[in-house]
């Protein structure tokens, strides 16, 4: 696992710093990055649950998670260090990713992150538009949310994910695309319309305001439409409306 910073415009000099600085946090924490993620996730999912008393965080938990926080602080203080005040991020910068297993393999890999995120709302709007299943919109799908490590193309071997597995079929096939989301979004409700194509997912406990715990494909939740027609078939809307809960991370 490896630390990563999303500040737009911080130069490499700049990322490193701010690397250097949530290490420095986490090692007077005594802990390890993977402990502050895990903290955080904890917290973040009680949160999410409303709070319920016989889910809290542990107390290790509960620390962790304030480290994380705090190191995410630091990383963004160093790596914009200098920067007019308005500039410096006060959101969330930090990520822990999956790495190669050796410093070779490592050093084989890009970093795709800028051309990810470029590409990530492009792909949006080919499903928006799409009229049927397209196999290139679900291999770039799965590059832009790093399953696979280039990207790929039609006209190339069908590589397989990181895990080994071929790519979803996430315009054409609705049991595959349904399986994941429920895997992904426990408790969520998740409403699949045929006709006229439409998917909405949404965590029940969430305040009606709350968008980023409610996605809608076509129709959103207050009666406006995203788009001038809806999918072209259940799999490209149910894709399409968590696509849109994951926009935020490519902002």
């Amino acid at each position: 696992m490896e630390l990563r910073l999303n500040i737009q415009g911080a130069t490499s000099q700049g990322l490193a710093l701010g690397i250097a600085a949530a290490e420095a946090v986490f090692a007077r924490a005594g802990i390890t990055a993977l402990q502050g993620a895990e903290g955080l996730f904890a917290l973040k999912g009680w949160d999410i649950k409303g709070f319920p008393d016989d889910d809290k965080p542990t107390e290790d938990e509960d620390l962790a998670a304030a480290v994380w926080m705090e190191a995410d602080k630091a990383a963004a203080a160093a790596c914009c260090a200098g920067w007019p005040e308005e500039k410096v991020p006060r959101h969330q910068v930090m990520e822990l990713i999956n790495v190669a297993r050796t410093r070779l393999q490592a050093e084989a890999v890009p970093d795709t992150w800028p051309e990810r995120k470029q590409l990530y709302p492009e792909v949006v709007k080919r499903l928006e538009i799409a009229t049927g299943p397209d196999r290139q919109i679900d291999f770039d799908i799965a590059f832009v949310l790093g399953w696979v490590l280039e990207r790929p193309m039609l006209d190339r071997v069908e590589p397989l994910s990181e895990d080994g597995d071929r790519i979803p079929f996430f315009t054409s096939d609705l049991a595959q695309v349904e399986e994941m989301a429920r895997k992904a979004l426990k408790d969520w409700t998740i409403e699949i319309d045929r006709d006229p194509c439409d998917a909405h997912v949404f965590d029940p406990a969430a305040s009606y305001d709350d968008d980023e715990l409610r996605m809608a494909a076509w129709r959103d939740f207050d009666g406006s439409l995203h788009m001038e027609k809806p999918p072209a078939n259940p799999a490209i809307a149910l894709t399409l409306a968590m696509m849109r809960g994951q926009s935020m991370h490519f902002e």
